[in-house]
């Protein structure tokens, strides 16, 4: 089965912030960078991407990117 662009499951419950932080992840963009994009402080998207990983069940960025584009957050 292709499970490319499989429905989010509801309960990971990922926002547009979120949505935002991923897509700037997968761009290359530090935490810095993603601060200054997003204007807010570099400890909130550190915070963020946390977040996203326990939300995801994945490891790490690299995993996370992963995730994104296997349930459609990302376009290829």
């Amino acid at each position: 089965m292709n499970q490319a662009n499989a429905p989010i499951p509801d309960f990971m419950g990922i926002d547009e912030t979120e949505r935002k932080v991923i897509e700037l992840v997968a761009k290359g963009l530090t935490n810095l960078e993603i601060s200054e994009e997003l204007q807010s402080k570099p400890g909130v998207v550190e915070k963020l991407r946390k977040n996203l990983i326990t939300k995801t069940r994945t490891k790490n960025s690299a995993s996370l990117i992963s995730f994104a584009y296997k349930y459609g957050l990302l376009k290829a």
